[in-house]
């Protein structure tokens, strides 16, 4: 294939526009060949860059059997690909070489795609299903008889007309969305036979689509259809009138575009043929355009408008040359203009339902876990509970209803509260908490609401409230004048639902006989008061006679559908609804030969018991070919068996996609959800130490993390959003915390590993600050200290009325007018000073300071101090002064000095360097900078203790050099608890606390000690050279070090090949080794850094923090050395 004939352009336009107003334009990918082949191709290598199982393979050179394709290439997820019709287009011929698929796919017969292209894949050991007929029309019945083939339903079908490739193009994708057959038609009866055969002998619904111009009136009643959708004045208005009535079907995460204007041959359909497969594959529409200036494009840019959002994904289909970048602009802005935002979740409506049920409903599908988790409801703010109320999602994943075990009385007004952890289906947003006064009130009798069938063993009674109603009342209901017993009813497997203590408002009753086919009157009996029947405001169920009907079915069900992927979850199709008594037993089934977990079996959440879902299987499943074998002893609703030891063959697609992170969403100060593109595995998720976490001073604060879960509440589910959890004292108040993610992997057989993420986000202050403390100014008496939590606003703490004391007599007063009040730099320490005239601390005078208080201050956000008021004693006691935080050692070179600066919990007013030893000597200066002290230890400078200069001692510490605080004294703090102190103090003159840490951050890089290099000839001859630096040296990629020095030896000028490299554990030493005799005793080896570099990969050994420091050759290390060989 010529690779450079091959454009794709994918063009994401999140650009500004030059010329005001600025206009954001919508995601835009163009994908686009040469020609209609290599626009198939490259649709082809953008949506299967992993292969396909199948392919489609049409012809290039006309559409009537190839639009038959597009809904076989959504059934069976496969490309289209196009080729001539005498010979297999070169290029097509290598993307089927590359995609490797186990079927092609060939639609037309022999007059479109000659029979030496067949030849051709069969002679290359292509398995070729081969879909043809006479002419166009039966081609196309041979792709529906197809797709029957693969558990297409027949119910519903469409129908075009085959003389014209327009109406069909707009109606492909949506047949394809909808998983309907889509049929060719004319007004010729000769070629309408095999069609009308087709839909008469599966009783199919036809929808025509098209004029009476198409299909005339004759042939749909022949059809026996039951809808028609008519065509516009032009093939692109008949588009959009297709699009319009079935917009409900269409999704509109993506919009794709494609040429349908008219040229010399009228033949402009190929683009959108694979368009339409495309559009097909994701269910969203396919909108024909036409060329620029055409009065077609402002109705196009109307529909945009009306069907997109601003996140819908443009796809261009078809190059500039079809589809002018203009036109694409046009459409793109239209997008970004829409005013049809996807809303996010929020509650949309609170109501009570009698006097112990509540209706919560959503605006969007909601998680069904995080909607029934009962404790996400409040009633006048207390959290219900699992003893007190239940809560059940309806099928409409929308609406939850809350039964409650206690009624309350008539006409009680109580404040429903949703807290903010309802997540929507996707688990992308939360809804926001939602507060509504309700009123609880029920004058009414309780009736039947609804009945339904299901199968003939399964009946479900829905009640208009919630009534007393338990298991042991069931045989009270009668079926045609017979107790429920009579026929056979299963109480272990009959269901009371929205239950809660003796209430429920929906009964399923399951039978082990089939129920009477035909007409059937169901009969509850008038309830009792107190016993049964009756709702929680005391009425009773009148005595009530319903008709239902059974329909009778005898004909064997089948499976129309088994899917799987790569998580280890197989879904299986059936036509109907099944028998849950038999059909969840794991006996009966078998994967690849192999049996499964009963525990893993279940009926898929909403639907409708006709799929069943096994999870867990993942050791059994194949990536490619798998075959899932089912017994006879599995029954439909019906009681009827399916075939005894039936096969279904499905495939699983290699997936090679590596977990993202897609967006990480602060939801309140202690909560971070992080969404990934795909479902990843709980176990890596969750697990803390996969998380690195910074303050904006990257001072690393890891250990705030309270833990991680699952953002749907289920233990070990394997979900895409995952919540990062604080403590409220540990909260993310600040701003510019960054967050490092790794080791995330995937659910896949063989798991993909997620590329390492950092991202820098800003928390929210949604905390309350707290008066930490408040200490009388040990060196100052009339000076009393007043510690915040956090930095607070200047303008409030500056505020004299917002202080008070408490003075001996016990009454509270206003700070005196000549107070001094001031703070420190990050205004989160206010120092009072009081007039010479007050006595701080004990006293029964009213000149005694005896408390101080605090009240209306706020911090930078805006909160309010917790309480509005806080008041305390001045304390004395000193021993609760900052400390040392953990992991926040930091040494880094200062020229040739080493600077190691430390971060303790709250600044210091007063430092003694002498409290201080690194790697157990003493730091020559220091200083305070905020909450940090820096620590210098210059290079010049010798341990008395041993005679060794202090950076040396420090560097061959390495990454275990202990930064300690040194004990000075012990003092009791205000417990009684002994404390080991320092001399340091802060504002108030409480001290340093004693402590320890060894460095984190080890930011000095390796430095190269030339004196002790050396070039040794080893017994067998070979050579080695040492090279020696001052620090260890990481030994894990000794395999790319082999290039960061060059070797010459001077005797034969040649530059010497390194065959190894090897870092011994905890050595400081780099040994280059070299083959037999390139090196003998007394040569001369000329020995140099290299100069590029790209090629320095030589590092220090990884530090606490998990980071190295790469070597950086001095300008010394740049100039040859000359090592003799010994």
């Amino acid at each position: 294939m010529n690779k450079k004939m091959i454009k794709l352009s994918v063009l994401i336009f999140m650009i500004l526009d030059i010329i005001l107003p600025i206009v954001v334009r919508a995601s835009t990918i163009r994908i686009c060949g040469d020609d209609r082949y290599l626009t198939a191709i490259q649709v082809a290598e953008t949506n299967w860059p992993n292969g396909a199982k199948d392919v489609v393979l049409v012809s290039g050179e006309g559409y009537a059997d190839a639009v038959s394709a597009s809904v076989l290439a959504k059934t069976i997820n496969a490309p289209i690909l196009l080729t001539g019709g005498y010979s297999l287009n070169s290029d097509s011929k290598a993307e089927i070489d590359k995609l490797k698929p186990q079927n092609v796919y060939m639609v037309g017969g022999t007059g479109v795609i000659s029979q030496s292209i067949r030849d051709k894949l069969k002679s290359d050991n292509y398995n070729l299903i081969e879909l043809k007929g006479d002419n166009r029309y039966e081609t196309n019945i041979a792709v529906a008889k197809k797709l029957m083939e693969l558990g297409i339903k027949l119910d519903d079908v469409m129908l075009v007309g085959g003389e014209g490739f327009s109406d069909a193009l707009s109606a492909a994708p949506i047949a394809a969305a909808k998983e309907q057959i889509l049929l060719l038609g004319s007004n010729d009866n000769s070629t309408m036979k095999s069609v009308i055969d087709f839909v008469k002998s599966n009783n199919s619904k036809v929808t025509v689509i098209g004029t009476t111009n198409v299909i005339n009136e004759d042939v749909y009643k022949a059809l026996g259809a039951v809808e028609r959708i008519n065509g516009g004045a032009d093939r692109f208005e008949t588009n959009l009138n297709v699009l319009s009535r079935f917009k409900d079907d269409l999704k509109s995460d993506k919009l794709f575009i494609a040429s349908a204007a008219a040229n010399a041959k009228d033949d402009g359909y190929a683009d959108a043929l694979v368009a339409s497969s495309l559009a097909g594959k994701f269910s969203d529409p396919l909108v024909l355009v036409d060329k620029e200036g055409s009065a077609a494009i402002s109705k196009v840019l109307e529909y945009v408008k009306g069907k997109a959002n601003k996140s819908t994904e443009l796809n261009v289909i078809g190059g500039k040359g079809v589809i002018s970048d203009n036109v694409a602009a046009q459409i793109s802005n239209a997008i970004s203009e829409s005013t049809n935002d996807v809303e996010n979740i929020k509650v949309s409506s609170i109501s009570t339902n009698g006097l112990n049920q509540i209706k919560v409903e959503f605006n969007t599908e909601v998680n069904k876990e995080t909607a029934e988790a009962v404790e996400n409801y409040q009633l006048d703010g207390v959290a219900l509970n699992s003893q007190n109320a239940s809560a059940t999602l309806q099928d409409d994943n929308k609406t939850v209803l809350i039964t409650l075990a206690s009624p309350y009385s008539q006409y009680k007004d109580v404040v429903v509260t949703v807290k903010n952890a309802v997540l929507d289906r996707d688990l992308n947003n939360t809804a926001p908490k939602y507060d509504k006064l309700v009123t609880f009130s029920d004058i009414t009798v309780p009736q039947i609401a609804y009945v339904t069938v299901t199968g003939n063993n399964k009946l479900t009674v829905k009640f208009s409230v919630p009534i007393k109603v338990t298991m042991s009342d069931l045989s009270a209901i009668k079926i045609n004048g017979q107790s429920v017993v009579n026929y056979g009813l299963n109480t272990s497997l009959s269901t009371l639902y929205e239950k809660c203590d003796i209430w429920a408002d929906k009964v399923e009753l399951y039978f082990n006989v089939p129920l009477p086919a035909g007409s059937n009157t169901l009969e509850i009996p008038k309830g009792i008061a107190d016993d049964k029947f009756y709702s929680a405001a005391g009425f009773v169920l009148q005595e009530t006679k319903t008709s239902f009907s059974v329909e009778s079915v005898t004909n064997k069900p089948q499976i129309v559908k088994v899917t799987g992927d790569n998580s280890g979850i197989v879904y299986i199709t059936f036509n109907r609804p099944m028998d849950k008594k038999t059909a969840l037993i794991n006996d009966y089934y078998r994967i690849n030969g192999n049996s499964i977990s009963s525990a893993d079996i279940s009926f898929d959440n909403g639907s409708n018991y006709i799929v069943v879902k096994i999870k867990g299987i993942k050791d059994i499943l194949n990536i490619g070919a798998n075959v899932i074998s089912v017994t006879s002893n599995i029954k439909d609703a019906y009681g009827n068996k399916v075939d005894d030891n039936a096969n279904v063959s499905f495939s699983i697609e290699a997936d090679n996609i590596k977990p993202q992170i897609i967006a990480l969403t602060m939801l309140d100060s202690q909560t971070i959800r992080i969404k990934f593109n795909k479902n990843v595995n709980s176990i890596f998720a969750t697990n803390k130490s996969n998380y690195k976490l910074f303050n904006s001073e990257g001072i690393e604060i890891t250990n705030k993390i309270n833990y991680v879960k699952e953002a749907n509440g289920v233990s070990g589910d394997n979900v895409s959003s995952y919540d990062i959890k604080f403590t409220k004292d540990n909260a993310l108040t600040g701003t510019k915390y960054t967050i490092r993610i790794a080791n995330i992997v995937d659910t896949n057989f063989k798991p993909n590993v997620m590329e390492d993420y950092t991202t820098v986000f800003d928390g929210i202050d949604d905390i309350a600050p707290r008066v930490t403390k408040i200490v009388k100014k040990s060196d100052d008496k009339q000076k009393v200290v007043i510690f915040f939590s956090e930095p607070m606003d200047e303008v409030s703490i500056n505020n004299i009325s917002n202080y008070s004391f408490m003075n001996g007599v016990g009454d509270y007063k206003k700070l005196p007018a000549n107070a001094v009040i001031t703070h420190n730099e990050d205004d989160s320490i206010v120092m009072i000073e009081f007039p010479s005239s007050y006595i701080l601390g004990n006293g029964t005078d009213e000149n005694h300071v005896l408390k101080v208080g605090v009240e209306n201050v706020k911090d930078k956000s805006g909160n309010i101090i917790s309480g509005i008021s806080y008041s305390d004693y001045i304390s004395t006691n000193y021993a609760g002064g900052p400390s040392l935080v953990t992991n926040t050692v930091k040494l880094e070179y200062s020229g040739d000095d080493i600077k190691a600066t430390i971060h303790l919990s709250s600044e210091l007013d007063s430092l003694d360097i002498n409290d201080f030893t690194l790697a157990g000597t003493t730091p020559d200066s220091g200083f305070i900078s905020g909450k940090d002290v820096v620590l210098m230890f210059n290079s010049e400078s010798i341990d008395r203790s041993n005679g060794k200069y202090k950076v040396d001692l420090i560097k061959a510490a390495g990454i275990r050099a202990e930064l300690v605080i040194l004990k000075s004294k012990t003092i009791q703090d205000t417990s009684g608890n002994s404390i080991d102190v320092a001399n340091s103090s802060d504002l108030a003159g409480r001290y340093l606390i004693a402590g320890s840490d060894t460095v984190y951050n080890m930011l000095l890089a390796p430095k190269t000690n030339s004196d002790a290099w050396s070039v040794i000839i080893n017994a067998d001859g070979s050579a080695a050279a040492n090279i020696v630096f001052d620090e260890n040296i990481d030994n894990s990629i000794t395999g790319v070090y082999d290039d960061d020095f060059i070797f010459i030896n001077e005797r034969t000028g040649k530059r010497l090949d390194v065959q190894s490299v090897n870092v011994n554990k905890d050595s400081n030493t780099v040994v280059y080794n070299f083959g037999y005799g390139e090196i003998t005793h007394g040569d001369k080896v000329y020995i140099r850094a290299n100069d590029i570099s790209s090629n320095i990969n030589i590092r220090s050994q990884k530090d606490n923090g998990g980071n190295y420091t790469v070597y950086s050759p001095s300008s010394y290390d740049l100039k040859i050395r000359i090592i003799t060989a010994r």
